[in-house]
């Protein structure tokens, strides 16, 4: 869809300073579990914060996408934290999808 807006004269100008074009498929399951753990570990967090039920939501909901797995892990933290749970759950990651 991008592609054909390009086409369109008023961004010929916009598509032509574009040199390349990347599409890249989600990660994996397996993937994004490592990826929100790897992330907490860097900042000195316990990676065991995410319950597997939570991780597998937000691998659904994101499909893989990185940006969109660290939108839904951060803002899961958010209500975990608003809630005084020491660990995400699923209900956190639902009620954050949901809205």
């Amino acid at each position: 869809m991008l592609l054909q807006k390009f086409g369109l004269s008023i961004l010929e100008s916009l598509a032509n300073s574009i040199t390349i074009s990347v599409s890249t498929d989600g990660l994996p399951k397996e993937e994004t579990f490592s990826y929100v753990e790897q992330r907490i570990t860097a900042c000195d967090g316990n990676p065991a914060m995410f319950t597997k039920g939570a991780l597998n939501l937000i691998h659904q909901a994101s499909v893989g996408v990185l940006r969109s797995i660290g939108a839904i892990s951060t803002a899961g933290m958010g209500k975990a934290y608003a809630s005084d749970s020491p660990t995400v759950e699923t209900e956190h990651i639902q009620a954050v999808i949901s809205r």
